[in-house]
């Protein structure tokens, strides 16, 4: 009895070895696919940004453009203008900036962070924004009151990463003027700001 029943379990015995063996193979070639090409050399970059102070990056690699934002897609703007937009970490060591951050939120803005994995070698160009927004008043004698925000556009600024280098893009000014400062983030948090980087008006 005991033999005819280990005869039988053979053919689901090397079924189970087979359908194993194919998952591990799908399995290990998925992680593959997937994992970043360890011959590029990789940095890493955190940008600020809010509803109506979107913070921008756009770079070429590999044959693609890549374009991220920091406030100015959609999903990002909305999430800040309902104060509940999340920071997106990874590793980046924590800086001054971020035990200040509170102090530039105001009503239907709240700012945020998000940090990439960014191509060393490769030009980067940041720029930010500020979208200012359009009031409309009614009068008691039917009329309208319209004001507007002050908008601008900064300069376009543009660097090299140096691998396993990471970098911080903050505003130049918390006033109605554009601009963005690139700070280099030590190990410790400290940050020195870069001074070999292009600044340019087209955008």
């Amino acid at each position: 009895m005991f033999i005819t029943q280990k005869i039988k379990s053979k053919p689901s015995l090397i079924k189970f070895i087979i359908i194993s063996t194919l998952l591990s193979l799908n399995f290990n070639l998925a992680i593959a696919q997937d994992a970043p090409d360890g011959a590029t050399p990789q940095a890493r970059i955190r940008i600020f940004g809010q509803n109506g102070k979107p913070t921008n990056m756009k770079y070429s690699f590999q044959g693609h453009e890549v374009k991220e934002s920091t406030g100015g897609n959609l999903g990002g703007a909305f999430a800040s203008m309902l104060g509940v937009a999340r920071n997106s970490t990874i590793g980046i060591p924590a800086t001054n900036t971020l035990d200040t951050m509170r102090q530039h939120n105001h009503n239907l803005s709240k700012l945020y962070y998000r940090e990439f994995s960014i191509p060393a070698n490769v030009p980067i160009t940041i720029s930010n924004a500020i979208i200012g927004l359009t009031n409309v008043n009614n009068t008691h004698h039917d009329g309208k009151i319209i004001t507007y925000q002050p908008s601008c556009q900064s300069n376009k600024l543009t660097f090299v990463a140096r691998p396993g280098r990471d970098y911080e893009a903050i505003a130049s000014s918390t006033s109605a003027q554009c601009g963005v400062i690139l700070l280099e983030v030590n190990a410790d948090g400290s940050t020195t700001p870069l001074v070999n980087v292009e600044n340019s008006a087209d955008h």
